[in-house]
């Protein structure tokens, strides 16, 4: 049919919609949501302020530097013990977090200060990062920094039967893959040598992570997501565990919180969760050294220092 100036009209078809990959997401969505400069593209403020605080704590606190548990040249630990000097105390892993890809033990010395002041050991763990090891190898090193701090922790006043691990982002994945059931025992530690786990902004549920991006170096395939997911490998016995999260954080990240909470409860464990409102991903990583946060809060009360 022509148009009114005598041209004939085109058909036009209506744009295609992407096809849903996962909950409704588009591929560049779900992409979207698993890449942290979708909300913050610059994160160098933090980093900044991190490894200057970190260095500086390092300066000023009795620490040992880069303490082997391992034969593999990233298997190191910083190790800050209590301020106190007195032996027994409980001692705090924490994991890194940087996409299981980037980052190191060596910006996060910096919630030393506080954890030393109350009274407790604060270690931070160096391990390989992906793409150069596989996701099971990181799990294994850290399983292993464990295992190490379990025979060794007497060394710097630490207390062997009070453990605890906290991580944040995929510092926090790995740490409910510490909190899983059946690598105890083969490492010879008791089950119950983790006595708690503070796990903040983390991914916990691997399947999405699988169908995103990220998996080009992540290199999941289905199996591997089942053996890797806390969300899949809930313990019969469970230690103290806290998850903590931001509202200011990506949609994503949000909901793998929730719902790893919500599979705890629904197994019959008393977990504590609670969003942070106003703070985004990496807020959430300074939680560890405020003495305002919640986070840290849960972390030294767990550990029975308040």
């Amino acid at each position: 049919m022509p148009t009114e100036s005598g041209s004939p009209t085109e058909s036009v078809a209506p744009a295609a919609q992407a096809a849903p990959v996962y909950r409704g997401y588009s591929q560049a969505e779900l992409d979207a949501q698993y890449n942290q400069a979708t909300l913050v593209p610059d994160v160098s403020g933090y980093l900044d302020a991190w490894n200057a605080e970190s260095a500086r704590v390092r300066e000023s606190q009795d620490c040992r530097l880069s303490v082997p548990y391992g034969d593999g040249p990233a298997e190191t630990l910083d190790i800050f013990p209590a301020e106190n000097g007195a032996g027994g105390v409980p001692v705090m892993l924490f994991i890194h977090g940087g996409a299981w890809k980037a980052l190191s033990k060596d910006s996060f010395s910096y919630p030393a200060a506080p954890f030393a002041a109350a009274g407790a050991a604060w270690v931070a763990a160096d391990f390989s990062l992906l793409p150069d090891a596989s996701l099971d190898e990181q799990v294994r090193q850290n399983r292993a920094a464990l295992a190490w701090l379990w025979r060794n922790a007497r060394s710097f006043g630490g207390d062997p039967h009070r453990l605890y691990v906290c991580g944040h982002s995929s510092g926090a994945h790995v740490g409910g893959a510490l909190v899983q059931d059946g690598w105890r025992a083969r490492a010879g530690l008791p089950e119950d040598a983790i006595k708690g786990a503070v796990l903040v902004s983390g991914m916990y549920d691997l399947e999405p992570v699988r169908l995103s991006a990220r998996n080009d170096y992540v290199r999941l395939d289905e199996v591997a997501v089942r053996r890797l997911s806390p969300i899949h490998n809930v313990p019969e016995r469970l230690p103290a565990l806290a998850l903590f999260w931001g509202s200011g954080e990506l949609d994503e990240f949000r909901r793998q919180s929730r719902a790893f909470a919500e599979t705890l409860w629904a197994r019959g464990h008393r977990a504590e969760a609670m969003e942070i409102a106003g703070a985004n991903h990496f807020d959430m990583a300074d939680g560890f050294a405020d003495d305002r946060s919640a986070i840290l809060r849960s972390c030294l009360g767990m550990m029975g220092l308040l």
